[in-house]
């Protein structure tokens, strides 16, 4: 996932909907995994702004 090209608006949304996708994750994998990457977009944001 290349997260440098991606402007603010992007990043949001892209966060909230591996949000989404994590409520609706059935396996400790799953999950584990879509928080990891929307904790790298969360600190994307935190960065740039």
């Amino acid at each position: 996932m290349i997260i440098s090209k991606m402007n603010h608006r992007e990043i949001t949304k892209k966060y909230s909907e591996l949000l989404n996708k994590v409520e609706f994750a059935t396996g400790r994998k799953e999950v584990v995994g879509l928080l990891k990457k929307a904790a790298k977009l969360k600190s994307q944001i935190e960065i740039n702004y």
